[in-house]
């Protein structure tokens, strides 16, 4: 006996009559989606309505389970056996639904809640023997390098990988040159210049651009360098004739992996017979756009009837230093170092 054929068969039997669902579950006393369920074989009807609906369809019980006419079959165990067949199957498929829905929930879970990172230490690129750290967000796989970059594959979803890298980040320096903000890594001595994550159809690729040591620390020395010609030099007088001497010696200095710009500045006064100290300062500097600040933070002699400011700033116009504001201008018009 097969449910499924039943349930057709009774279907026809209903159209034959001209009877809707509805039409015929009033007259049983049940609802239109019981009979629906008997028609689709995920159900049977009652023995006790079963009498009923052989009456209404004008036919009897065993054409309408289609089986043989037998004088002992017993029609209640044969609908109880049947019964347990269509529970067995709609057990089959709660099961395979739960599980595929506990299979998608996974797949979700997995590719959008967040994870974390792991420290691993790779190779360096341009060092084998040095070792550096990265943290990389887990269920990461298939690591290449090429040149200053690394990447990775990952399965998990674009904007959660990246959160995760974010996090990474901000527990590293950031260091800020060039109008953008990178990450060193003070234990490494490297600098994460740039990092991304792409999504692909099937997984998303990680990348990290890396640079050796503290990258603003390098631009910055190259930028000073282009601005003002060789550091660690005497920058002196501009004009020859001039009863004026000046020794201006901008520096770098690295501290704990930081660039330190410091600077001295001794200025003597010397007409041939007598020399004077006009001032003998120190300090640090920096240059911003077009212009050397000079921040003196001791000083050490200076002549008396001159005021000596706290900052001079110097135009810088072909690698050579302006002074903007003159304190010097009762012994010089103009000030330019070269």
């Amino acid at each position: 006996m097969n449910t499924n054929e039943i349930g057709n068969h009774i279907a026809f039997l209903r159209k034959e009559k001209k009877l809707t669902q509805q039409q015929l579950g009033d007259k049983l006393f049940v609802t239109d989606k019981a009979v629906s369920k008997w028609e689709r074989g995920l159900s049977l009807p009652d023995i006790t309505i079963l009498e009923k609906l052989a009456s209404e369809l004008d036919t009897d019980i065993y054409n309408i389970l289609q089986i043989e006419r037998k004088s002992n079959i017993d029609i209640e165990n044969i609908l109880e056996q049947e019964r347990k067949k269509i529970k067995k199957q709609l057990n089959r498929k709660l099961i395979i639904g739960a599980l595929t829905i506990i299979l998608v929930s996974s797949i979700i879970l997995f590719k959008f809640i967040p994870f974390g990172y792991n420290i691993e230490h790779v190779r360096y690129i341009h060092n084998e023997n040095k070792l550096i750290n990265l943290g990389i967000p887990k269920f990461s796989f298939l690591m290449k390098n090429n040149e200053n970059s690394y990447s990775y594959k990952n399965f998990r979803g674009a904007s959660v990988l990246r959160s995760e890298l974010k996090s990474y980040v901000n527990t590293l320096d950031h260091v800020s040159c060039n109008n953008t903000t990178y990450f060193y890594d003070r234990d490494a001595n490297i600098t994460i210049v740039d990092y991304d994550v792409k999504e692909k159809l099937l997984y998303s690729t990680i990348s990290y651009s890396i640079k050796n040591g503290n990258y603003c620390n390098e631009w910055q020395v190259k930028e000073y360098s282009e601005k003002i010609g060789t550091l660690n030099t005497f920058r002196t007088l501009y004009t020859e004739d001039s009863n004026l001497e000046i020794y201006f010696l901008p520096s770098l200095k690295i501290n704990d992996n930081k660039n330190e710009w410091i600077a001295t500045l001794n200025i003597y006064y010397n007409n041939g017979t007598n020399k004077k100290v006009i001032e003998k300062s120190s300090g640090t500097f920096e240059i911003i756009n077009n212009e050397l600040i000079y921040y003196r933070t001791k000083t050490m002699q200076r002549e008396s009837n001159i005021e000596i400011p706290n900052v001079s700033a110097f135009v810088i116009k072909n690698q050579r230093l302006i002074l903007k504001e003159n304190y010097l201008k009762n012994y010089e018009k103009s000030i330019t170092l070269k």
